[in-house]
């Protein structure tokens, strides 16, 4: 799940995957503005196969957290 999510970040953020960690703020580690959460979210939508609603992006921040709501939602 992890390895899925950071490639997906570092392809849409245009960082090095390796400086991407469980730990890595999206926002503020990787300067990603308000238009690359929705691209990161129709992203994330399209490859798992699940919807995210907006309201579930309110406490998440982190990687970790990104993954940890993709796991849950596919539930």
């Amino acid at each position: 799940m992890f390895d899925k999510i950071r490639d997906i970040l570092s392809s849409l953020l245009d960082v090095d995957p390796d400086v991407i960690t469980p730990e890595t703020d999206i926002k503020a580690d990787l300067n990603a503005d308000s238009l690359d959460i929705i691209e990161i979210i129709s992203e994330l939508e399209g490859e798992f196969g699940i919807m995210i609603p907006q309201d579930h992006l309110e406490n998440v921040s982190t990687v970790a957290q990104v993954c940890d709501l993709v796991e849950e939602l596919q539930k």
